[in-house]
């Protein structure tokens, strides 16, 4: 469904306001020019009317008289069948001939004449006495040889120009939301197609992690800012990759540098202690100090795991574990550490549930999750792990109903060194990347890890690994 705020959606409707605009003057335009065009062709139209009236009939007026005007207009115009008036009027202002329906017409016209047979054309526009309608009416002047003249005026109402006009309202006002839904539906698939390479790039940037720098944004080659920006991406997760290579290098780097000189403080500290020549209060101090070489000592460990981690180490050495075994094998070993606390810990992983991994390092996930659940899950508390298959996963899930997480902590669990209030609070030990390390385990295995928690009501660490299914010739069961 496209977003309100989308791009798609905001040129659509830039697209669908625009064509309105123009749609509306068009057909405003169209309106009034065609109104004009009508009214144009029914004014030639009645002056036509009076030339014919003026040349064929009153011109044989000398020879005929006038009561020829009237029988002859009558049989050859019919101008109540036609919907037309017509009114003939002499110098004098006596009506010669009025049609049935030119009685309410007010009083003609002055034509002026330059000579004989000229005459000029008056063209007015006046309402009806009583059906009250618009008519447009043209009067010509006509003077004959002898000098007499005739003035000829021809009507006809409106109502059928505003009739075609309303067709035409009629027609534009149902074509509008057509045009327009049609119009905004090819824009949608037009959109669609020129956006689809932005989707590719969107879509190519999501799978792009920190263990998959390498990879690259597909580069559609039209020539426009969509390459532009396609290449601009790829230079720049190409600067990000090298800095990466680089803080990860020397992460490691350090990290083995330190263990020797590590290594040589803590044996120092520890035969200082063995010495027994020391006074309580220095052998305290030593204490100390060993405690927090021996926490050094931990995080430069984790720290160089997550070096060879993040540069691929647990991609090579795989074999198929039944995952049921190990965590079953893994709790059993940290139950004491649990009686300590006088916690109950349950294990629910009966079944065989094959994966395929690092053994090594899938146990430390197990131990990592353990040791943090028992350690902030207070006395008496209980502890259940399960695993069990979920479609083409292996789940691994262990609850607590510990101190929990508060919301704002949830977020940043995983992040290297994080200790939210409730950790510092409780001046719990550890080093800040024990979840780290269990995050870029599992995603080095293709898994995933989620955590629900709420604060004071224990939490829940879900683990899921692609299950790996063992196409093996089982005996068949005897009868």
């Amino acid at each position: 469904m496209t977003r309100p705020r989308s791009i798609r959606a905001r040129l659509i409707t830039l697209y669908a306001v625009t064509l309105s605009l123009i749609f509306i003057c068009f057909g405003g335009y169209t309106y009034w020019g065609f109104k004009e065009y009508l009214i144009r062709s029914l004014q030639q139209a009645l002056i036509r009317r009076a030339h014919q009236i003026a040349s064929t009939i009153l011109a044989d007026v000398p020879q005929k008289g006038e009561a020829y005007i009237s029988s002859e207009i009558q049989a050859r115009y019919a101008p109540e069948l036609n919907d037309r008036l017509i009114r003939v009027t002499d110098q004098l202002g006596r009506t010669v001939y009025a049609s049935k329906n030119a009685n309410g017409l007010s009083a003609p016209p002055s034509v002026s004449f330059d000579q004989i047979g000229f005459e000029t054309t008056p063209i007015h526009r006046e309402e009806a006495s009583q059906a009250r309608e618009l008519l447009q009416v043209v009067a010509i002047g006509y003077r004959l040889d002898h000098g007499y003249s005739y003035i000829v005026e021809v009507g006809a109402s409106e109502n059928e120009v505003f009739s075609a006009l309303d067709g035409l309202l009629w027609t534009l006002s149902l074509g509008f939301p057509v045009f327009i839904g049609l119009t905004s539906v090819g824009a949608y698939i037009l959109l669609g197609r020129a956006l689809k390479p932005v989707d590719e790039i969107v879509q190519s940037a999501e799978r792009i992690t920190l263990r998959n720098l390498s990879q690259r944004l597909p580069v559609p080659e039209t020539g426009d800012e969509v390459e532009r920006l396609s290449l601009a991406l790829n230079r720049m997760i190409e600067r990000l990759d090298e800095a990466f290579q680089v803080t990860s290098r020397f992460t490691a780097d350090a990290s083995h540098e330190l263990r020797t000189p590590l290594t040589i403080m803590r044996g120092e500290l520890e035969a200082l202690l063995k010495d027994g020549r020391l006074r309580d209060d220095q052998a305290t101090q030593v204490e100390s100090v060993l405690e927090e070489a021996e926490r050094l000592s931990q995080i430069v460990e984790g720290l160089l795991l997550l070096s060879r981690l993040e540069a691929g180490e647990s991609q090579t050495g795989r074999d198929p574990i039944d995952f049921s075994s190990l965590v079953s094998a893994t709790t059993e070993q940290m139950v004491p550490l649990a009686e300590d606390k006088s916690i109950k810990m349950v294990c629910e992983a009966s079944r065989e549930v094959m994966v395929e991994a690092t053994e090594v390092r899938l146990k430390q996930v197990v131990v990592n999750l353990l040791d943090n659940a028992i350690k902030y899950t207070p006395e008496g508390g209980k502890i259940t792990v399960r695993v069990f298959e979920e479609s083409s996963w292996a789940v691994l899930e262990i609850i607590d109903n510990g101190i929990g997480i508060s919301e704002k902590a949830l977020p940043h669990v995983f992040e290297r060194f994080f200790r939210s209030e409730q950790v510092q609070a409780r001046k719990a030990g550890g080093t800040g990347l024990g979840l780290s390390m269990v995050l870029s385990i599992v995603e080095s295995h293709a898994g995933k890890i989620e955590v629900e928690s709420r604060e004071n009501q224990g939490a829940t660490f879900r683990v899921r690994l692609p299950r790996l299914e063992l196409h093996l010739g089982r005996p068949a069961a005897s009868a």
